[in-house]
């Protein structure tokens, strides 16, 4: 009997074992639970359908559950169907013997599916509004997905669930302005977190890469970080854009790049990024960059495509904070040069560090230049530049050092300019060996055989002023220095302390005088010599100020010089005087000067109440300031007086020289030379012809003078003449000449004048010279009638200066 029981439960085990094993590695297939199923999806939602087929049940004994395993499911979601490659589930034995399905997992594989789709049916399940963003800006993309869902107790999904998923040939434009292409990528979501591998994409034409991405959900941010590359990119205005950088600004055009770039950012359920944190490996490869207008106003030969070549590019950016170290080279123009910097942003402190290596670099020449460097180049090129550049908090620093070419030889030059708020700082030397530098109001001008060093420090602030704390030349035993100098935003003068000058000038005339600042707008100069001729011609061409606007405000400047060239040779001692100025007009002047005890020279201006001024100038020795015109040679002797009227812009003025000698006159030559009076012209141009009076009335009104009559009286001819000389254009002159013979004879009949040159008609008996000389100032026409009867005009003239001698 024990060996039939025993022999029945072992064959019963046996049965119950093959049937576990058949179970467990066979299974069974049924569709008795596909309505259960059915019934508790659509209670989840209500717009959710599965299609099943047999469901393939095999037994898992010792975790006492039955796995269950569909082929070939469809989901369907509002009409959108989507196709499963398998469901697979894990059952409770114990629910089975109740009659009811019970899962606690569900694991699914779809088959290649769309991305929107797949995203579709995620909304299905947990209705997040980042979801439908997403399901709206997916355009393409091809997906497989294996996906493990828990279920809690009450049938519940957990947040435990578990996605691997592949996409290919994906394809997202977000808002018209994110468009990304080929996306492909393995992806394992997990935890709330989102691990992409193999991650490729295509954005404006820029292929990125990327080994290590994730995106992990916290609250309501999700938080992306990551690594992602590129290689031989093109970097073009859209992906500028796409970097939330102002491609206005960058004109970069051809740019090939590899990046490496690790990041992390935030970005919430309105996708805002917060917590930008970016650290970038970037190499350039080559690039262009288009010149800005605005490089056009300093640089020359500059291409119209900067180049950019083997660019190594570091960069961080934290939380506003931003960091970048790069370095390669640059072309300008002609060659590549090196560069070399390092830029920081801090709480919106931006910081700077740069050191360019420049072979070759041209700048525009400037027209404020033109007037000190007489033959500056059109280019002004910087050669063998080494150059620092610090920025830090708004404050940037500048130093530099390596050779200038104003004209046709290379100078040494240095310089350091920074920025501190609103306020620029600037120190600069120049070591200037055969280039040209010519200061005319000073009539200064470089030996070209020695070294000239200049240096110029100073600051321009946020009035615009421009305050020159040092500006010196230094040339063997020349210098000229002038401290704390400070212009306009104009360039007017507004004050400057000291100009210290020592140095021999153009004509090698020493000039040494100290001009000090005594109180706000007082002046005094004191010196032992003083080369004025410059400053006397200017002021005897009596041309409006301004023209010539130098002061902002009214100055007072007094002055006690021991020698002063007035001339070639021509010196005054104890020279002493006051000037006033006002709105950049003189307005007041007292100047006395002694040639010897007996001779003297005095110039004064004074401006009444009606705004006329009235200006003499009085000198024993009218040579001194008569031949710096250029067609009057071999002047001799005489002294001057001169007298002036002038309001409203219009100077009405008398100029009188007495007891001087003519030895060379051209235009006079030739006008004797015309009439037949080649014995005079011979005279003139031998030992000259004396006068004793000459006498000149005019008006001046801005480039127009009109000499209303020019009259000169000698032993051997008499001038009368009148006309009009438009500076630099034309001149208009007629007149009368009388030889002696015809003069003498007229001042020998004084007695009976009115009959024997008069006689019953007027203009009888006395002959004379009527000329006219016409034309631009280069070339003058000169014409003669040598037979003319005296005009009483010439006659009245004539015997006043005799009844006044």
């Amino acid at each position: 009997m024990k060996k039939i029981i025993t022999k029945y439960l072992a064959i019963t085990t046996f049965i119950i074992v093959l049937i576990i094993l058949y179970l467990s590695v066979i299974g069974l297939e049924t569709d008795k639970f596909n309505n259960q199923i059915k019934d508790k999806v659509s209670k989840t939602n209500k717009n959710l359908e599965i299609e099943l087929k047999k469901i393939k049940l095999t037994l898992d004994p010792f975790n006492f559950k039955v796995n269950a395993k569909t082929i070939g499911t469809n989901i369907i979601y509002r009409g959108n169907n989507l196709e499963l490659e398998y469901i697979e589930t894990h059952i409770s034995l114990i629910s089975l013997f109740k009659n009811k399905f019970s899962s606690s997992n569900l694991n699914l594989s779809t088959k290649s599916i769309l991305l929107k789709d797949l995203v579709t049916f995620i909304r299905a399940t947990t209705n997040k509004p980042e979801l439908f963003i997403l399901e709206s800006a997916i355009k393409n993309g091809q997906v497989v997905a294996d996906v493990e869902i828990n279920f809690d107790e009450n049938g519940k999904i957990k947040n435990d669930y578990k996605i691997r998923s592949i996409l290919k040939n994906g394809k997202i434009k977000f808002l018209n302005i994110y468009n990304f292409e080929k996306i492909n990528f393995n992806l394992d979501v997990k935890d709330n977190i989102l691990d992409f591998k193999d991650l490729s994409f295509t954005t404006n034409k820029t292929n990125f890469f990327s080994d290590d991405f994730k995106i992990t959900q916290n609250k309501k941010d999700f938080l992306f970080e990551g690594e992602i590359q590129n290689q031989n990119a093109i970097l073009n205005n859209n992906l500028l854009e796409l970097l939330n950088l102002n491609s206005k600004y960058l004109n970069f055009l051809n740019t090939n790049f590899t990046s490496k770039n690790i990041f992390s950012f935030n970005i919430d359920n309105r996708f805002k990024i917060k917590n930008l944190v970016v650290n970038s490996d970037i190499h350039i490869d080559k690039s262009e960059y288009k010149n800005s207008s605005f490089l056009d106003n300093y640089l020359l030969e500059v291409n119209d495509l900067i180049y950019i070549k083997d660019h190594k590019i570091k960069t961080s950016y934290k939380k506003n904070n931003f960091t970048a170290q790069g370095s390669g080279k640059v072309r300008l123009s002609n060659q590549f040069d090196e560069i070399k910097y390092s830029i920081t942003n801090i709480n919106n402190d931006l910081k700077l560090l740069s050191n360019i290596s420049l072979s070759e670099l041209k700048f525009k020449n400037q027209d404020f230049l033109k007037p000190f460097f007489p033959k500056l180049n059109d280019l002004i090129n910087f050669k063998n530049q080494q150059i620092e550049i610090n920025f830090d908090k708004n404050n940037l620093s500048i130093k530099g050092s390596g050779k200038i070419k104003l004209e046709k030889n290379f100078d040494e030059i240095n310089y350091f300019i920074s920025k501190n708020k609103n306020q620029f700082n600037f120190d600069a030397q120049i070591d200037l060996d055969k280039t040209l530098l010519s200061i005319d109001f000073l009539n200064f001008k470089k030996n070209k055989k020695i070294t000239t060093q200049i240096k110029l420090k100073g600051n321009y602030n946020k009035n615009k002023e421009l305050n020159l704390k040092e500006i010196s030349i230094y040339e063997k035993n020349n210098k000229i220095i002038l401290q704390n100098l400070l212009l306009d935003e104009d360039n007017l003068i507004i004050k400057f302390d000291k100009m210290d000058l020592n140095f021999l000038d153009k004509e090698d005339k020493i000039n040494k005088f100290l001009i000090l600042r005594k109180k706000k707008n007082e002046y005094f100069i004191n010196g032992s010599s003083f080369n004025a001729k410059k400053l006397i011609d200017n002021l005897l061409k009596n041309k409006s100020n301004d023209d010539y606007k130098i002061f902002k405000d009214n100055i007072k400047l007094s002055s006690n010089l021991k020698n002063i060239y007035i001339g070639e040779n021509d010196i005054v001692s104890d020279f002493k005087g006051i000037l006033e100025v006002k709105n950049n007009k003189v307005v007041k002047a007292e100047i006395s000067a002694l040639f010897d005890k007996n001779e003297n020279l005095s110039f004064t201006i004074n401006t009444n109440n009606n705004g006329e001024k009235i200006t003499t100038l009085f000198s024993s020795r009218a040579k001194p300031l008569v031949k710096k015109y250029k067609f009057i040679k071999g002047f001799e002797e005489g002294y001057l007086d001169f007298y002036s009227s002038k309001i409203d812009n219009v100077s009405i003025s008398k100029l009188k020289i007495y007891n001087f000698k003519l030895k060379e006159l051209p235009a006079l030559t030739k006008l004797l030379t015309l009439a037949s009076l080649q014995g005079i012209a011979d005279t003139l141009s031998g030992e000259g012809i004396r006068f004793d009076e000459f006498e000149m009335n005019f008006t001046n009104k801005d480039k127009l003078m009109t000499i209303d009559e020019i009259y000169a009286i000698g032993p051997a001819i008499s001038i009368l003449i009148s006309g009009y000389v438009e500076e630099d254009k034309l001149i208009s002159l007629r007149g009368t000449l009388v030889p002696a013979t015809t003069l003498n004879k007229t001042i020998g009949s004084v007695p009976f004048l009115g009959k024997i040159l008069v006689g019953d008609k007027t203009g009888e008996g006395v002959f004379g010279v009527s000329f006219k000389i016409k034309g631009p100032p280069k070339n003058l026409v000169t014409t003669v009638n040598p037979i003319k009867t005296l005009t009483p005009r010439f006659i009245t003239r004539t015997l006043e200066k005799i009844k006044k001698n």
